[in-house]
């Protein structure tokens, strides 16, 4: 987890995930439900954090990219919006604050690539929740096959952004079953030109796996729905959505 990878991601985050909308009425749902502060971890350009900042919900937000806060920040401005917003490491951060709501969304919780990271950065949320506070992380099932038969293929699909048609490119080069860990590139084309490349790592969870981390954290209860609507989890072609009470 570095912030020059984030930095670079910034300046084309929205362009590929700034229409994603499938979480978005789960976590305002919840955010409104919450009767106190609420905090976004690695909030980004603000997909969601603007979203529930616009119904009146006292939240807050971290993430360690300057560039990806800057871009929040000037869209925040134009929606005549003060935003909360902090640059600080989900694994470290310090806020004076404690909150009723912690959510940790679209799988950037999977950025913390080793046992240490997760469970420092689950005790970290621990500490910053108010007693009766939940904390909310969602990430997909892994599916080792599929990674495994996609490892050195291209796979691509098309977005529209700014009233153009981009080609969203990547692929899996490295998938290390040992350590749970899978490295892949992102490429963005406009008219078969390469405007953008990135390169990153994800760890991935298995579902008994991450119960036990959050027990290592201190947490003792909690719900796992598969999806955004609250549905019971499954099949491991679910979202698994936890919800996690202090």
């Amino acid at each position: 987890m570095t912030q020059k990878n984030f930095d670079k991601w910034a300046s084309i985050y929205d362009l590929i995930y700034g229409e994603y909308k499938n979480d978005l009425g789960f976590y305002k749902n919840e955010a409104k439900k919450s009767k106190g502060k609420a905090l976004e971890i690695a909030c980004g350009t603000g997909r969601l954090y603007l979203e529930i900042l616009k119904t009146g919900v006292d939240i807050y937000g971290i993430d360690i990219s300057d560039a990806m806060l800057k871009i929040l920040k000037q869209k925040a401005k134009k929606l005549n919006l003060k935003p909360k917003i902090n640059k600080a490491d989900m694994r470290n951060f310090k806020l004076k604050n404690k909150f009723s709501l912690i959510i940790v969304p679209f799988r950037s919780f999977m950025h913390n690539l080793t046992i240490e990271d997760q469970i420092k950065s689950l005790k970290n949320f621990r500490r910053h929740l108010s007693p009766s506070g939940k904390l909310i992380i969602n990430f997909f099932f892994p599916k080792p096959e599929l990674m495994t038969k996609k490892l050195g293929k291209v796979w691509k699909y098309n977005v529209r952004a700014n009233k153009k048609k981009l080609r969203v490119q990547g692929k899996y080069f490295l998938f290390d079953e040992i350590n749970q860990i899978a490295e892949f590139t992102q490429s963005l084309f406009q008219k078969n030109k390469e405007i953008w490349k990135g390169r990153f790592k994800m760890t991935y969870f298995y579902k008994r796996e991450f119960e036990l981390l959050l027990r290592l954290a201190g947490f003792k209860k909690w719900k796992l729905y598969g999806g955004f609507d609250y549905k019971p989890y499954k099949e491991k072609t679910q979202e698994m959505v936890w919800v996690i009470e202090n």
